[in-house]
């Protein structure tokens, strides 16, 4: 975190802390309930009592108001044997299995059964060398529309005053990377159905007439219990019906759906992580339609060419829609 992010983010909280400790003294001048406060700093009052907390307990110091750091606590971490570490690396040498894959194929045949995370960091520690890398296959589909990649982001709670865990359905065109996302409340089948024809909609009114659709596994995109489950799953039956074939990515692999990947990374850093307090529903659908439109006609992307997305929609269309 930068030095200005730390300064804005102490000094919200710092004020907050002050009035809360005043209102419950009763010497407040501003305020005279914690609701008051909430309503004026857009804050939840739990979160105010939580920094309260951490605030008092370490002498009324202001990193205290700081976010803590993640991860396991020291002494925390499991050490694997040699024979587990050698059995690990045998199958990452020889499989080319990733973390993921590894936690399934040594399921009972160790003697304590290690996380993903354990897994990790034990493939940190004896690295492949250059013969055994395999060159990473990147690959750009010719003509916009040919295939288009989808997946749901899920927001932070603290990030809104109603404190509702938001979900963003994303759909990016392989090609030209012009990208929509629709808000859903909750991620169900039929949300992200409604949500997905809404930004099949956008693409077609810029032009794109979609042919193929990548997606994970999730249950909101296909069921794999049976072939009656799937053929009548919402996604699946939507996509029928539009004439849209369904592609899945590979089981653990999200680098196979790495385009869309990448923009939920942008997003984060370039829109979320810029909000300096919380934001309403309304609001925060004013802050995405904001960046989209950034992302989508001004900011120039290093694999376009250091062009738009919108530049490379017009090298192919002679004529292009009104937006």
């Amino acid at each position: 975190m930068k030095k200005t992010e730390q300064q804005l983010m102490t000094s919200k909280w710092l004020l907050v802390v002050q009035e809360y400790e005043a209102v419950k003294q009763k010497r407040s001048k501003h305020f005279s309930t914690v609701e008051e406060i909430c309503d004026v700093f857009k804050v939840h009052r739990k979160d105010i009592s939580k920094y309260y907390e951490r605030w008092s307990r370490s002498g009324k110091s202001e990193e205290s108001l700081l976010p803590l750091k993640r991860g396991p606590r020291q002494g925390q971490m499991k050490i694997l044997s040699k024979d587990d570490e050698r059995t690990i690396i045998n199958i990452r040498r020889r499989l080319q299995a990733n973390e993921f894959e590894i936690f399934h194929m040594i399921e009972g045949k160790l003697e304590t059964h290690p996380s993903v995370s354990t897994i990790c960091r034990t493939l940190k520690g004896y690295p492949l060398n250059e013969k055994r890398k395999v060159a990473v296959k990147r690959y750009v589909k010719r003509y916009p529309g040919e295939m288009l990649h989808a997946d749901t982001y899920r927001i932070a709670k603290t990030l809104t005053v109603d404190r509702k865990g938001y979900m963003l359905l994303g759909v990016i065109d392989d090609h030209t990377r012009l990208c929509h996302v629709e808000l859903i409340e909750r991620q169900t089948a039929a949300k992200v159905t409604k949500a997905y024809f809404k930004c099949h909609k956008w693409m077609q009114a810029h032009g794109i007439e979609p042919e193929q659709v990548m997606t994970d596994n999730g249950v909101e995109f296909t069921a794999y219990t049976s072939q009656k489950a799937r053929e009548t799953h919402f996604f699946e039956t939507m996509l029928k019906i539009i004439n849209v074939k369904h592609i899945y990515t590979k089981p653990y692999r999200p680098q196979t759906n790495g385009k869309i990947e990448r923009f939920w990374r942008i997003l984060y850093e370039e829109c979320i992580l810029c909000q300096t307090r919380t934001l309403t529903k309304e609001e925060l659908l004013e802050e995405l339609e904001g960046f989209m439109w950034r992302y989508n006609y001004e900011r120039r992307h290093s694999a376009l060419g250091y062009g738009t997305p919108l530049n490379a929609l017009k090298k192919i269309a002679n004529l292009l829609p009104e937006l």
